[in-house]
């Protein structure tokens, strides 16, 4: 077995609200409930309630965003 790292292969898109964003993790919680953890390093902040969009794929065990769309 090979080494595959942290990141898994797969992308995922999420849609809900941010409910927690620091300098490096940030919470989003999504329109079906459930409460997303994120990697937020390197991403400018985004507003505590702000509504986004957020393609991400696992970082084991949290969600290492890739895009981030506003308002949607």
């Amino acid at each position: 077995m090979g080494n595959r790292g942290p990141l898994e292969d797969e992308a995922q898109i999420f849609s809900g609200v941010i409910k927690v964003w620091r300098t490096d993790y940030g919470e989003l919680i999504t329109d079906s409930g459930v409460t997303v953890p994120l990697v937020t390093r390197g991403y400018p902040t985004v507003p505590i309630g702000a509504r986004v969009t957020i393609i991400a794929r696992k970082y084991k065990p949290l969600f290492q965003i890739e895009k981030i769309v506003e308002g949607s």
